[in-house]
């Protein structure tokens, strides 16, 4: 595994390198200590699997930051590792492109299980920074009251994903294809009005849901 650590203060990167160890004992860590630097590696490093970015940079505001390296890197996942744990500045990053969001007072265990959530595909949200958020979390309001047109299968899989669980784990545990776990993300995508995995996620927390027990 290959991963791109991009932060400004040394001493957290090195930090970051003993976490990383913990995910991949044989990860390859390049670094960057601006945003500069780190769209530089973006365009020049082959295959990585993993790009951990701080808001606060130099040169660059941190969202326009995160914009350039999504266009860089339009498949590989972006986790942002900030001080702020302002619910306002999780929401930009995650509508900026990133796969994920982890405030830098995480412990090292939460931040390995949300690295392990992205490079299978889903989407980190802190639960803490979303509960009460008081804000919509999907772009249609009407789209709370379109939950209860989704299919009871859809339902219970708006819920895995709601805790966090990539399609391949979903079509596990709901005994079916993996295919089919993508169909019904897209209809329930239409049902509720929304334009992407991180917005469904987030409409997901927002109502509340969780698997089913036994699910």
């Amino acid at each position: 595994m290959k991963v791109l650590v991009a932060d400004d203060h040394a001493i957290f990167r090195q930090g970051l390198r003993v976490v990383l160890g913990e995910l991949d004992p044989a990860v390859e860590i390049v670094e960057a200590a601006d945003f500069g630097e780190a769209l530089s590696l973006a365009r020049n490093v082959q295959d990585l699997s993993l790009l951990l970015a701080d808001l606060r940079m130099p040169q660059m505001d941190g969202f326009e930051g995160l914009r350039a390296l999504r266009r860089v890197l339009p498949h590989t996942p972006i986790m942002v590792l900030s001080a702020s744990e302002e619910t306002a500045d999780l929401f930009r990053a995650l509508e900026s492109g990133a796969s994920g969001y982890l405030p830098k007072s995480a412990p090292a265990a939460v931040i390995v299980e949300a690295l392990r959530l992205v490079l299978a595909g889903g989407v980190y949200v802190p639960r803490e920074l979303v509960s009460g958020a008081g804000r919509p979390l999907a772009p249609s309001e009407a789209a709370s009251d379109r939950t209860g047109a989704l299919t009871p299968r859809q339902q219970e899989v708006l819920a895995l994903i709601a805790d966090g669980h990539a399609n391949k784990e979903i079509a596990h545990r709901l005994g079916t294809s993996e295919g089919t776990v993508k169909a019904h993300i897209t209809a329930i995508m239409r049902t509720l009005g929304v334009r992407n995995r991180v917005q469904l996620l987030l409409a997901a927390e927002q109502r509340g849901l969780r698997p089913r027990p036994g699910g």
